[in-house]
């Protein structure tokens, strides 16, 4: 009888700290400086899918933009250049849902191909992209480094 009740305790301890380190997983992190990052996986306009733990081991700047947001789209092309001097991977990505003419203003904005990439609505949530114009940068290990 009392090996059945220890077995009992056993099993609902184990039960118990199963819910606690799901309800304190990396997906229910807020997005703050010094957080880890939420994971995303983008796609850019050939339909290519890219994560942010394929990133793991590079600096990242990720400007979330709005082609309504004439100061956004210039922030475009100077993060782009700033991730370039600084060696870190920049992703520009619009928070836009018509992608066609999202694409035609990345080109005609010059910014370079591989940083051309589409929010979905859990990234929009994921980042709090409410206002929808924001830049997170996060460090080589993943963790939110800043947030403009």
């Amino acid at each position: 009888m009392n090996f059945k009740l220890k077995i009992a305790g056993l099993a609902a301890g184990a039960a118990v700290m199963s819910m606690l380190t799901s309800a304190v997983s990396i997906n229910n992190v807020p997005l703050e400086v010094g957080n880890q990052a939420p994971e995303l996986s983008i796609t850019d306009k050939d339909g290519q899918t890219l994560s942010l733990n394929e990133l793991t081991g590079e600096k990242v700047i990720m400007h979330f933009w709005s082609m309504n947001d004439a100061e956004s789209r210039i922030s475009n092309i100077r993060l782009s250049r700033d991730a370039e001097r600084q060696g870190a991977r920049f992703i520009s990505m619009c928070v836009d849902s018509d992608r066609k003419l999202a694409e035609e203003v990345m080109r005609a904005d010059n910014l370079p191909r591989e940083t051309r990439f589409y929010a979905d609505e859990s990234t929009k949530d994921n980042y709090m992209l409410e206002a929808g114009v924001r830049t997170v940068k996060i460090d080589p290990y993943g963790i939110v480094a800043a947030i403009d």
